[in-house]
């Protein structure tokens, strides 16, 4: 079948193009490769702002003194 054939028949010739010329491996590399960069983002998020908990137990009993002389809720 020759290329006027195929386009007499509605079908479009495939190009020859290399992958790293066409778009679809692009776009199939591309949704990968956007999650690893979100993941990078999370863990500089996570590591620069650390949660600052309970720091001594002196501060852990004055919270624990601070709830139990709250009245309990009706």
């Amino acid at each position: 079948m020759n290329n006027q054939q195929q386009q007499g028949n509605g079908l479009v010739p495939a190009e020859n193009l290399p992958w790293y010329k066409q778009f679809w491996p692009w776009f199939i590399i591309a949704l990968p490769a956007s999650v690893v960069i979100a993941s990078f983002f999370t863990l500089w998020l996570a590591i620069s702002n650390p949660d600052y908990l309970v720091v001594d137990e002196e501060e852990h009993q004055q919270i624990n003194s601070e709830l139990k002389a709250q009245p309990p809720d009706p």
